[in-house]
């Protein structure tokens, strides 16, 4: 017998004309053995079992209360029937009668309550495959496009790490006309993060732009000083794409991207226009890199090179550095973190500063003090989350483990904190570390 005649025998037909024939072929089969017993014989002395009692309740037990409830109402009242034919009604057993349409009636509700439970784990079995399809098919889509995503960066032989500090290394042999070397590169850089194609790099002085380009990237790269895009980049000092214009707002620029080049102290040193970028890489993500990128290549451009490893005494560059990366949160969405040291036994300052050398490209270190005199070492790490912050906290705490042994225990860290969501805790920390700053209190869009 295959599955299919096995359901068939036990859950009964789907089909209402097969349901009902088979609801009257079992009442006229019920009524018959009803009347070939001798159940209600007026001479019979036997009470043997109910036999007729099987049929209204196969049916009531396979198509619930309706279908059972009917098939022994035609069961009794067929057998009334032929009684009254035969002139034996004053002798129909009511009592049989009104037990065959009860236990019909409650093999009916049982059916009835049973198969709503049934059904009701059946649409969430379904509703479950249906989500687990729908995760399969996303996961297979998702490891697809990373596996694009490695074969597209696996020709990337240099990292965004070693570029920047190819970048220094060039800074720091050319004093003088540093955007001419450090031009080329650095479009290169920006390219390979934001998908330029067509673009130039300006040096800008006292807010006014210079008509010769430093380096171009493209053939077709030709400079209109009144664009409507470049000037509100001058103006604003602040990265400009059709990406970030408003749903009612026309694009009306020759360019796609304006990215300023502002350092720390906050003067525009350069810019870049690209006339044409690829739109589908300008994400958030990708922006605020530009961003990082751009403002770092600003310190390098410099008339003296702000070092991303700071002094005690420059507490107001740090503050600056905080106050660019709390910028970039709030316009980018691109969250930074903070991680410092502090040594609380006052014997491992050499032991902090040599960790410097661990310092990634973008990272920015400032060896200090707290109030109570202890060497500290704050740590700002820009675009990094909280996650990869921890990372680097627990390779700090090996790199310091394997210089100290036991005394690890000496050096406190505090972090890693979100500039989005510890922002109290990193100001009462910058004023611990006597780098209090106004604008970390009060509010304001040039504010932590």
């Amino acid at each position: 017998m295959d599955k299919k005649t096995k359901n068939r025998a036990f859950l009964g037909f789907s089909r209402s004309r097969y349901v009902w024939l088979e609801t009257l072929i079992i009442a006229i089969i019920s009524i018959y053995v009803w009347v070939e017993s001798d159940s209600f014989a007026p001479t019979s002395t036997e009470h043997n079992f109910f036999w007729p009692l099987f049929g209204p309740l196969l049916i009531a037990l396979r198509y619930g209360f309706a279908k059972g409830f009917i098939c022994a109402l035609f069961t009794t009242a067929g057998l009334a029937t032929i009684m009254n034919a035969s002139g034996m009604l004053d002798y129909y057993p009511l009592s049989l009668a009104v037990g065959t349409i009860l236990v019909a009636m409650i093999a009916g509700e049982f059916h009835d309550y049973w198969h709503n439970i049934n059904k009701k784990h059946i649409l969430d079995h379904q509703y479950m495959a249906q989500k687990l399809d729908s995760f399969t098919q996303n996961y297979h889509l998702l490891k697809v496009s990373h596996d694009q995503l490695e074969q597209r960066t696996a020709g990337q032989t240099v990292s965004l790490r070693a570029s920047i500090s190819a970048l220094h290394k060039i800074a720091a042999k050319h004093a003088e006309h540093r955007l001419e070397y450090l031009g080329p590169p650095y479009l290169h850089l920006m390219a390979d993060i934001g998908g330029l194609e067509v673009a130039g790099i300006y040096k800008i002085t006292d807010g006014k732009i210079d008509t010769k380009a430093a380096a171009t990237l493209g053939d077709q790269h030709h400079l209109i000083e009144n664009d409507a895009m470049l000037q509100d980049m001058l103006a604003t000092k602040k990265l400009l794409s059709p990406a970030k214009l408003e749903v009612n707002q026309v694009h009306q620029s020759r360019y796609q991207l304006c990215i300023p080049l502002m350092d720390t102290r906050g003067t525009l040193q350069a810019a870049i226009i690209a006339e044409n970028a690829k739109f589908f890489m300008l994400t958030p993500a990708n922006v605020a890199l530009l961003s990082l990128v751009a403002n770092y290549a600003a310190d390098l451009l410099s008339d003296e090179i702000i070092t991303p490893i700071l002094q005690p005494h420059q507490n107001d560059l740090f503050i600056n550095y905080l106050k660019r990366a709390s910028y970039n949160k709030r316009h980018y969405g691109a969250d930074s973190s903070v991680v410092v040291c502090v040594d609380s036994s006052g014997r491992h300052h050499q032991e902090l500063d040599n960790s410097i050398s661990y310092r990634r490209g973008a990272d920015v270190y400032w060896s200090c003090r707290t109030k109570k005199g202890n060497p500290a070492l704050a740590v700002l790490l820009p675009l990094t989350t909280a996650y990869d912050a921890q990372q680097y906290i627990v390779r700090l705490q090996e790199l310091l483990k394997a210089q100290l042994g036991e005394d690890i225990n000496d050096i406190d860290i505090i972090g890693p904190l979100s500039m989005s969501a510890n922002r109290t805790e990193i100001r009462k920390l910058m004023d611990e570390l006597g780098a209090y700053d106004e604008d970390m209190v009060i509010s304001s869009d040039h504010s932590l």
